[in-house]
């Protein structure tokens, strides 16, 4: 089967004002972007309590690299509907990514709470422990995730990265 899959770079502002580039890869561009942004605003104008749709905004305006905006809708969503965690995990890296690391690691913690999944618990206890500048704490805990759960890709690509960042790029193969 044939994926349809999109690269697209955006720009984000850390808090203390450094702009980075990010690659986001979708898995198919959105036909209409453009139309689907204004019935999907529309839409949430109108029914403001509703969260599926909402999330659905928040999904198109990271596609569409509106990080700012895609993080406020994020979070419109988690105060609607509790218990998503993936919203929340999406909510953390974006924050985390944007230099916020106090917020992620709030949003983290909310997520962890709502975890029953171990290896999901340790994936996040790993990704708070990056935003405390704790790389071996991180590692530890991603490495404790890739065990549990080793066809999962996540942890496997979590662990690489901090491995990279610290300069072993044989730890990270």
């Amino acid at each position: 089967m044939s994926r349809n899959t999109t690269l697209r770079v955006v720009s984000l502002t850390q808090s203390s004002g450094v702009e980075l580039n990010a690659y986001l890869v979708l898995d198919s561009k959105p036909a209409r972007i453009d139309q689907k942004l204004k019935t999907l605003s529309e839409y949430v104008q109108q029914y403001p309590s509703g969260w599926k749709k909402r999330l659905e905004l928040a999904n198109l305006l990271y596609a569409m690299g509106r990080i700012e905006q895609a993080v406020e809708e994020y979070r419109q969503v988690i105060d609607r509907q509790q218990p998503l965690i993936g919203v929340r995990l999406q909510l953390g890296k974006l924050l985390q990514l944007m230099g916020q690391k106090a917020e992620a690691v709030a949003v983290y913690e909310s997520a962890l709470a709502n975890a029953g999944n171990e290896a999901t618990r340790q994936h996040i206890s790993g990704s708070i422990a990056l935003c405390r500048n704790d790389t071996q704490a991180a590692i530890l805990a991603f490495e404790s995730a890739a065990t549990l759960e080793p066809d999962n890709a996540a942890h496997w690509l979590a662990l690489g990265q901090v491995q990279m960042g610290r300069g072993d790029a044989v730890a990270a193969l």
